[in-house]
């Protein structure tokens, strides 16, 4: 949707905010003439922030009344990961894009109704290992690791994508006991299987957010595959931390995704499911 035209009125006020700015600036610094000299000679850097500054005061505010009354809890926005992994920086265009692309009401109550928690992913593509060094100690493994193996190409390559993120909460029903083709037979056309860095970050910073521990007695497939051809499977979340193994140790079920309709950038995806063995 464009924006409208700004109105006169609008146009004066501006006017009037640059030049009460400028005589602000002109008495709390008082520059002199070398000082101004200085800052001509480096007016593309004085234009780019600037620019940047008028980008994030003209951004539209994140207006997350749509989902909170419906997903309480289980809807995790940029502003709280920020907060809670100090390491994770959002900025403003990133913000403005996720309130653009926040899923519709009616994904919002699918996601309720399926026990999905709707979660902003990271602001970059992360890795397995990329995750694990935001924060170590809520790793079982806090250093190498049989992932960390250059071999074990997933733990480098799968990686999340920017958007919104729906995970299932739990493994997907009925998924246990089950081999992979029996499983993916249990997600349906608008889920995924998530790869092991969807399934770490979303477990870990729900942790971090909520301080709930998912999957702590469970474990789950995802999409990775490691150097063998086998599953990689994420979970048994206990307070020794999140453990990421191989399917032909573990028994395991099945995660998902859900995909959710939009843009491809920022991507949202509908549910991620998960698949117990």
């Amino acid at each position: 949707m464009s924006e409208s035209p700004i109105t006169p009125a609008q146009q004066t006020a501006l006017a009037g905010i640059l030049m009460s700015a400028h005589q602000r600036a002109q008495e709390e610094v008082s520059p002199g003439s070398e000082g101004i000299g200085r800052l001509i000679k480096r007016r593309r850097e004085f234009d780019d922030g600037f620019v940047a500054l008028y980008r994030r005061l003209t951004a539209k505010l994140p207006d997350y009344t749509l989902a909170r009354p419906i997903l309480g809890g289980d809807f995790v926005t940029p502003e709280e990961i920020m907060t809670a992994r100090p390491g994770v920086i959002y900025s403003d265009v990133q913000i403005a894009q996720l309130a653009e692309a926040i899923p519709s009401e009616e994904d919002l109550r699918w996601c309720k109704a399926n026990g999905y928690a709707v979660m902003a992913a990271p602001p970059g593509c992360l890795s397995l290992l990329s995750i694990r060094m935001l924060k170590d100690s809520i790793f079982y493994s806090k250093t190498g690791g049989w992932y960390a193996d250059k071999q074990q190409k997933f733990a480098y390559t799968d990686k999340t994508t920017f958007g919104w993120l729906a995970i299932r909460k739990t493994e997907v029903p009925k998924s246990r006991s089950k081999n992979w083709d029996e499983q993916s037979a249990l997600i349906s056309n608008v889920e995924y299987v998530p790869n092991a860095a969807e399934m770490s970050w979303f477990i870990t910073t729900f942790f971090e957010v909520r301080g709930v521990r998912l999957f702590e007695k469970v474990y789950v497939r995802t999409s990775s595959l490691d150097s063998g051809g086998g599953r990689v499977v994420v979970g048994g979340f206990d307070a020794k931390g999140l453990r990421v193994s191989h399917d032909w140790e573990i028994a395991t079920s099945t995660a998902s995704v859900l995909r959710l309709p939009g843009s491809s950038e920022p991507r949202i995806s509908k549910t991620c499911s998960s698949c117990i063995l």
